[in-house]
This record gives structure tokens, C-alpha cells and sequence, in this order.
């Protein structure tokens, strides 16, 4: 199941372990809550950083344009109308998906 080269995780938790079991040996996991954990660090062969950073318009900006270049692809696996955030939020619990959910405004 190791099939990516790199996670950058911004939910941390049990997402933050489970992404241990995703990324490619040698791969790289970005995360911007967890501390690094040397133990699943080893035992997966991945390195692990913590990243905390200011959101500017500047850094804003910047990372619409990567997304805008399709230099950043976000893994979008299912889109609600606003009005269907509770079978969001429902699909999210009972689903857990592997991609984001969506509410389109």
C-alpha cells in the first residue's frame, strides 16, 4: 500500500500515523501538527519533519498559483452542494475517505 512519495499532513492524530503506511520507503511526511516520531520514522523508513508556518496573502497567493500550474494536486474524492453538508459530514463518519470531501459553495 506504500504508494506515495510524499504526504503533507495538516490534520494529524491517527491521520498522522496511518500516513506512515502510505508513503513510499524513503518518502517524506510533512506535517504541520505532529512532532516527529523517530519510532514509526524507523520502522516505515521514511523521514518525518514539522513544519508550522504563518499564513500570509503572500504564502496564500503563492500556493494558488503551484495549484492554479498543477504543480499541487489535491485528491478530491467526493463533492456536496452547501446545502448537503450534513450528508458531508454523514459520508465523512460512515466513508472515511481517502481523498477530501467537498462542499461546493
Amino acid at each position: 500500500m506504500h504508494e506515495y512519495d510524499a504526504v503533507f499532513d495538516t490534520v494529524g492524530g491517527e491521520t498522522y500515523r496511518r500516513s506512515f503506511k502510505v508513503v513510499k520507503k524513503a518518502g517524506i511526511i510533512v506535517s504541520m501538527l505532529e512532532q516527529t516520531d523517530s519510532e514509526l520514522m524507523n520502522q516505515y523508513d521514511v523521514k518525518a519533519i514539522f513544519r508550522f508556518t504563518q499564513a500570509t496573502r503572500e504564502r496564500l497567493t503563492k500556493l494558488a498559483e503551484w495549484i492554479d500550474q498543477n504543480n499541487i494536486r489535491v485528491n478530491v474524492e467526493k463533492k456536496f452542494s452547501l446545502e448537503k453538508a450534513g450528508d458531508a459530514l454523514d459520508y465523512q463518519k460512515d466513508v472515511h475517505p481517502r481523498g477530501k470531501v467537498v462542499l461546493a459553495m
